[in-house]
């Protein structure tokens, strides 16, 4: 058993004190805690991705539909930095902790 798992059961008795319930209730709590976490860390992780994946099929597009034009790419370039624009603050409205 780890020190961590000690320090989670830190039962003595066969029924527990109030101490001992408050302990194991602030365990439980800490437990929920960080698996939601987890679950957010893992959520934003997938979004991430997703629009990573996104923005370079939108990037290979716009070079594919540019066809080298120099006006044409600077005009689909302005369209594509909309969308990175847009996909940055749908991220950060997810709940996303780091700065634009």
């Amino acid at each position: 058993m780890s020190e961590l798992q000690q320090w989670a059961e830190g039962r003595s008795n066969i029924i527990p004190s109030r101490d001992e319930r408050q302990h194991q209730k602030a365990v439980s709590k800490l437990v929920r805690d960080t698996r939601l976490t987890g679950l957010r860390v893992d959520a934003e992780a997938a979004l991430t991705g997703k629009i990573m994946e996104r923005a370079v099929d939108i990037d290979n597009y716009r070079k594919q539909l540019a066809n080298g034009d120099p006006v044409l790419d600077a005009v689909l370039t302005r369209i594509e930095v909309g969308f990175v624009a847009k996909v940055e603050r749908i991220q950060h409205n997810f709940g996303s902790e780091f700065p634009l």
